[in-house]
């Protein structure tokens, strides 16, 4: 986990000075959204809203995770970058001892257990096959197309508090779960079930693989008569420990607030081909596949669960429902366990011979990691200009920038809404602490409406009382011009004829913030 610290610390190293480092090595504009969640919480607000879009809305959602460190942050004084990789070095080493745990129950030597671990920890797919022509699949663990950390372990760790302490969740549950149907433990039932619980408040979409593979084990554990007496009503336990957090996300989707309906059901995530999933979990996945089978008729109970978890596992991932990619998170960790059970036997048959196998296969599933990283050290250094096409935010902010959202902070409400290019609007509602009209691609209702209407804002020709209209009508309270070049993502050709916003001539508009290429106003009164 420290080693995972490495890139981060280089993002700090190679920043210019007086530049404003968000912390993140990719996708910025979703870590955004879970700082935004932080920035709520530290500013004593227990239940969270959307501060990705303009729309009136309630505070209803609550979330476990981000609510703690929201408290940490207020405590510590400490900045929200730190806070968040404070935890995902926390919930990253919890996943690790987690690993190794659940590796232990299922495997009975301790070179095996190491081995799992470390592959687990390290190990890709085929994906850096395919990295270089156009035209090529696009395996999950690194390739043209999409690049899935919540299905790599190594890229959760690097990446994501929420996976990582989600996963560990995961594995939590699976652990005590098969302890309490082994031994009839109320206890391990009862302490497997607060875990789902935990999971079902703050990532979901997981409790859906962790109840069907749950099922799967129970049942094969009674047609092969291994279940104990009882087993149905530790089952029963768990799901009955779980279920106020799936009422509680019913209960959310049913009130009728289109922005939290939005965000449950949100655009669609779907799975690559399952050929392409196969190739990004690529050699452990196929060396899994061998230790499954080898030994399956003599697997002990862990064993067995880890076997169900892989079949039902990597068949939910391709069941038809808009967010089935969702459901991968954790897949990753039965592939790696088996695939050291596949090859434990040399370690006690050709036990030198075994170290240089683990050594190559180890070696043989980094390269995907390896080009990861190089590439997020490239979208450093570029400052992630290769995304702009994309609308993906910078992953540093010029100092003009930073210092104009920090202008708004004790100027404006969680409720304000900030009109901006969405660049600087994602960064808005963890830096300024107000709301974004657009922002995400998620979570900004209509964002792709949005966008032309922030176009045709910009536009020349727009009439200036249309431009005021607009505002009052969709309650912005803030303004910001960025002349550095991402406002001009969204203006037409025409931005320079006659007539384009100028918001220095507009009466209804009192600049509070202006330095070098940008500049903050605020809406006035009627």
């Amino acid at each position: 986990m420290l080693a995972t610290c490495l890139p981060y610390l280089l993002g700090l190293f190679i920043r210019q000075p007086g530049w404003y480092y968000s912390g993140f090595l990719t996708n910025p504009d979703d870590h955004n959204v879970y700082l935004s969640y932080i920035r709520q919480a530290r500013d004593g607000y227990v239940f969270f809203a959307d501060q990705f879009t303009s729309e009136p809305q309630p505070a209803r959602v609550i979330n476990l995770l981000w609510l703690a460190l929201g408290i940490f942050a207020r405590v510590t004084h400490l900045a929200l970058p730190i806070v968040y990789h404070i935890a995902r070095v926390i919930a990253g080493w919890l996943l690790l001892m987690a690993i190794y745990w659940f590796a232990a129950q299922a495997i009975q030597t301790v070179s095996g257990r190491r081995l799992a671990l470390i592959l687990t920890a390290t190990a890709s797919g085929f994906g850096w096959l395919f990295h270089v022509q156009g035209g090529q699949p696009h395996p999950i663990d690194y390739g043209p197309g999409l690049v899935m950390p919540e299905a790599i372990t190594f890229l959760t760790l690097l990446l994501n508090p929420l996976f990582a302490f989600s996963t560990f969740l995961i594995i939590l549950i699976f652990g005590l779960a098969v302890h309490a149907f082994a031994t009839g433990s109320v206890r391990s039932a009862a302490l497997s079930g607060l875990a789902a619980l935990v999971l079902g408040n703050i990532h979901s979409y997981d409790l859906i693989p962790v109840a069907v593979i749950i099922a799967g084990y129970v049942i094969v554990q009674v047609l092969t008569r291994r279940a104990r007496r009882g087993a149905l009503l530790l089952v029963a336990l768990i799901g009955l420990m779980a279920t106020p957090a799936v009422l509680y996300q019913y209960w959310l989707g049913t009130i009728g607030d289109m922005t939290i309906i939005a965000k449950l059901v949100g655009p669609p995530a779907q799975s690559p081909p399952a050929r392409w999933f196969a190739l990004g979990l690529g050699l452990p996945l196929m060396l899994a596949v061998i230790g499954a089978a080898r030994s399956a008729a003599k697997a002990n109970d862990a064993l067995r669960l880890l076997i169900i978890w892989l079949v039902l596992g990597f068949a939910l991932v391709f069941i038809p429902v808009p967010f089935n990619r969702k459901l991968a998170e954790g897949l990753h960790i039965p592939v790696c366990i088996l695939a050291a059970v596949a090859i434990g036997p040399l370690f006690t048959s050709l036990p030198r011979r075994a170290v240089v196998a683990a050594a190559a296969l180890v070696a043989i599933c980094l390269p995907s990691n390896a080009l990861y990283l190089r590439r997020a050290v490239n979208d450093l250094v570029e400052n992630n200009r290769a995304y702009v096409g994309n609308l993906m935010p910078p992953l540093y902010l010029n100092p003009d920038q930073y210092a104009a959202l920090r202008s708004l902070r004790g100027k404006v409400s969680r409720s304000d809404v900030l009109l901006a290019n969405t660049f600087l609007s994602n960064y808005a509602p963890s830096v300024a602490g107000c709301r974004a009209y657009l922002g995400h691609w998620s979570e900004t209702l209509g964002y792709r409406d949005k966008i032309k209407e922030l176009s045709a804002f910009l536009a020349a020709g727009t009439p200036d009382a249309r431009r005021e209209a607009f505002c009052r009508e969709h309650g912005i309270a803030y303004a910001l011009r960025d002349r550095s070049g991402y406002d001009d993502v969204f203006l037409p050709p025409s931005k320079h004829a006659a007539g384009a916003f100028d918001p220095d001539r507009s009466r209804w508009l009192q600049r509070t913030y202006q330095h070098g290429d940008v500049s903050v106003y605020r809406v006035t009164r009627q």
